[in-house]
């Protein structure tokens, strides 16, 4: 299962806003608003598609299984 803790962790640690990974989403193609990345990070949005946490870990530079709840 995604962690949107995690997310938020290593956004902030690459020092990532929420608006700059939608704009990076852009150039994807997969496109995440900003709104909908905060609602991941709170855990308010549960169960996205593989696209999109594939997405978010490209946009991150990280691996799949680093995104996911341990």
């Amino acid at each position: 299962m995604l962690n949107g803790q995690r997310i938020r962790e290593i956004r902030l640690e690459k020092g990532l806003t929420c608006s700059d990974v939608a704009n990076l989403s852009r150039s994807c193609s997969i496109q995440i608003s900003k709104s909908y990345l905060e609602e991941l990070e709170r855990g308010s949005k549960l169960n996205p598609s593989f696209n999109v946490v594939e997405t978010i870990a490209n946009i991150l530079s990280v691996n799949l299984d680093e995104l996911r709840t341990n």
